[in-house]
């Protein structure tokens, strides 16, 4: 009776051993974020929710929400771009979108035009859906669905809510994403990558242009300050909006990534790269690859509406500028998407996090995090030793070469090289730091603050270079391949401990003398 309980006892801890092992790094990463202004305010002594809106918690909980938020943009242009290989110059149009049909329903909405909205949105999605050859059945139920949730979201009186808006610019943005998907998916390379970005900058064009300025302020921008509700501000006062306003960004980080990763491990995921490696033979097998590619760019351009909606929101200023629509919120998910790892789930994530945090602690290093946190290697001994590291791993072969020479024992050339790198690179450190002790400080933060286009520029170059695969692309393949080697070791060692034991040969005769005649 026991061993029955026991066997049954591993058979329910198997998948839930297997489960940890797979994503302990995922929670603790969450964890991290969730403590994140806890650990600045450790470090920095600051506040987390002070009653001034100042303070090292403060400011560096707006960094990271609106870098999550970025990351959030990353991987939905990764869902388009990487997985299912769908290249897009629009996809800020999503990303800005969002705040625009929020805040103009709210601002411009009247009392009578519920039904005439209700009737042209689903007359809308019911062309574009009759335009992307969606069957007739399907197209019929998602126009009736599209009409039953207008229904509900817009009021028959007054204003409607914050959150009625953002109902109506996710409809908006799948009316776009079909748009879009029924016009660009029939076109091939260029041309596709081509209409979207034309289809980007018309809206761009609009929202910044002076015609309209009594709907989109123009260049000043469309503000929202005294509407938006007390939940959703996260304007740093004693009460801790901000600090709610933090934790709902990092929730929605972790739901965009989860949603995400089942996406892209599900049937319709596994569909889309295949598309993506051959998309003759997934029409050859029968896969209906338009409506597949469809669905994909309706399911990224929605992910990229909210975070652009939450991205609004964390806004200094408090308004929706026409910047948002420009081709910056398309270029950068897609150098992040290239130097983190085309088609992977974190590589993103990593990469704009690292520019991001980057970028705001060149132009902010008079913050208290800062000083602690990387007050013992400066930004030149950073790049000195990252430029010394860089020449050795181009020409480690070579040195570990003539090291061996030198020693004679591989092994032994091994121990010297990295003994030999331990060392240049102390003394790297130490004339890095005499020379920038003798420069002044604020200075050259800002010198190397103002170029940091040219530094993002050249890190895409090396990345490109040296890892084609992006940074977790390469990890990956590394860590597979070394892998395979264990096992195939592990698979040779059985092979020979099984092996029979060969006969022993037999003794050849000695021939006695005399024996031949």
């Amino acid at each position: 009776m026991s061993q029955h309980a026991d066997r049954r006892l591993s058979r329910q801890a198997g998948p839930l051993l297997r489960f940890v092992r797979e994503n302990w790094f995922y929670a603790l990463a969450l964890v991290v974020l969730w403590r994140f202004p806890y650990i600045v305010a450790d470090l920095t002594g600051s506040e987390v929710m002070p009653r001034r809106p100042t303070g090292d918690s403060v400011f560096w909980q707006s960094v990271m929400a609106q870098t999550l938020l970025l990351a959030c943009l990353a991987m939905s242009y990764n869902l388009l771009f990487g997985f299912a290989g769908i290249i897009s110059f629009g996809h800020a149009l999503y990303f800005g979108i969002g705040g625009y049909a929020t805040f103009l329903l709210i601002n411009e909405y009247q009392p009578g035009a519920r039904w005439p909205v209700i009737i042209g949105v689903a007359a809308l999605v019911f062309a574009l859906g009759a335009l992307a050859k969606i069957p007739w059945g399907r197209l019929a139920a998602v126009a009736v669905a599209v009409a039953v949730l207008l229904f509900f979201l817009l009021p028959g009186g007054g204003s409607p809510s914050v959150y009625q808006g953002i109902g109506v610019a996710i409809l908006v943005s799948i009316a776009l994403s079909l748009l879009s998907g029924a016009v660009t998916l029939r076109l091939r390379g260029v041309y596709f990558a081509m209409f979207t970005l034309a289809l980007a900058e018309v809206f761009w064009v609009l929202a910044k242009s002076g015609t309209f300025h009594y709907l989109t302020g123009a260049e000043d921008g469309l503000p929202f300050r005294d509407i938006i509700p007390d939940v959703l501000n996260p304007t740093p006062t004693a009460d801790g909006n901000r600090l709610q306003m933090y934790r709902v960004t990092v929730i929605f980080f972790a739901v965009v990534f989860l949603a995400i990763r089942r996406y892209v491990n599900s049937p319709v995921g596994r569909v889309i790269i295949s598309t993506r490696e051959n998309e003759q033979r997934a029409r050859a097998i029968g896969y209906n690859v338009f409506h597949y590619k469809l669905l994909t760019m309706v399911f990224g351009g929605v992910l990229a509406t909210l975070s652009g909606i939450l991205f609004v929101l964390w806004s200094a200023d408090k308004t929706v500028n026409p910047g948002l629509l420009s081709m910056n919120y398309t270029v950068e998910p897609l150098l992040t998407t290239l130097i983190g790892g085309l088609g992977t789930l974190t590589g993103p994530v990593i990469a704009t996090l690292g520019l991001e945090l980057g970028r705001t602690y060149l132009r902010e290093e008079t913050f208290t995090l800062g000083t602690q946190l990387f007050g013992l290697v400066t930004i030149w001994q950073a790049l000195w030793m990252g430029g010394f590291a860089l020449f050795f791993y181009v020409f480690r072969r070579g040195l570990r070469r003539v090291v061996t020479q030198v020693v004679g024992d591989p092994r032994r050339a091994s121990v010297a090289v990295g003994a030999l790198v331990i060392v240049v690179l102390a003394i790297v450190a130490l004339a890095a730091q005499a020379i920038y002790a003798e420069t002044d400080l604020d200075a050259t933060v800002y010198k190397v603050a103002d170029l940091w286009q040219l530094f993002q520029g050249l890190m895409f170059v090396v990345a490109v270079m040296l890892l084609p695969h992006g940074i977790v692309g390469t990890w990956n393949r590394w860590w597979y391949a070394r892998r395979l080697r264990r096992e195939e070791r592990a698979a040779a060692a059985l092979a020979a401990r099984a092996a029979p034991p060969a006969p022993a040969a037999p003794l050849a005769e000695v021939e006695r003398p005399g024996e031949r005649a």
